[in-house]
């Protein structure tokens, strides 16, 4: 009984060890706290606007656009590895965890995780940060992956990823958080072998492809978060 309970127990660590990528994503993505720090500042400059507090669902995604546009827009500067080390802060942890080889991959997500939390914290400033973490971390891989993976229009892409990503929120959070860091990993590395852009979304991690890949993420995030999701 003791063996198979050792069994069992060295199973469940192996399900939650993290992957190489994993690792060295969540070592340059922002942290909760440093989210709602950024948020601050768009709030701030919202209420000096508009001499309000942004409580409505129309002032959040006011908010939201603003930070969708500002990582669409890092992600685009940081399309080659060799531009993401000026562009991405810590982006040369990853480069030293995983090689140049998958560097793109991790400097892509880190930015597109970073975006989640950010609206994370527009939509549940009420959530933990370990719950703010770990809804950011499903919303950004999901997200990624469901749109890399998607075959048809740019609206019918969206809504089967919105849909994807419920379903994603409803499981495990750590080791939901594991597997899709293998799915999305696996899927970019077919897409690029395969040079393929489904949808108009791509990973060639060209300034074109990031930038629209992050736009969609942020939108899927924002209407997932806008029904309040927990």
């Amino acid at each position: 009984m003791q063996r198979i309970w050792g069994q069992m127990t060295n199973h469940a660590a192996d399900e939650l060890e993290p992957s190489r990528l994993q690792k060295a994503v969540e070592t340059i993505a922002i942290t909760p706290e440093s989210a709602t720090k950024l948020v601050g500042g768009y709030r701030a400059t919202f209420e000096a606007k508009f001499k309000r507090e942004p409580e409505s669902l129309e002032d959040k995604r006011r908010i939201a656009a603003k930070i969708i546009g500002r990582y669409a827009k890092l992600s685009a500067a940081a399309g080659a590895v060799t531009a993401a080390p000026s562009v991405i802060p810590a982006v040369g942890t990853a480069v030293a965890v995983l090689g140049g080889g998958v560097t793109d991959i991790a400097a892509t997500l880190k930015l597109q995780i970073d975006m989640c939390m950010c609206l994370v914290e527009v939509y549940e400033t009420e959530l933990s940060s370990e719950d703010k973490k770990h809804l950011a971390f499903v919303l950004a891989l999901a997200g990624s992956a469901e749109q890399m993976a998607a075959k048809g229009g740019k609206a019918a892409v969206l809504k089967i990823a919105e849909k994807l990503v419920y379903q994603y929120l409803k499981g495990p959070a750590l080791i939901t958080i594991k597997q899709l860091f293998k799915r999305v990993s696996i899927t970019f590395t077919q897409k690029a072998m395969a040079k393929a852009i489904p949808a108009g979304v791509g990973v060639a991690f060209s300034s074109s492809t990031n930038y629209v890949l992050t736009t969609v993420v942020g939108k899927v995030a924002v209407a997932v978060l806008a029904k309040d999701v927990k």
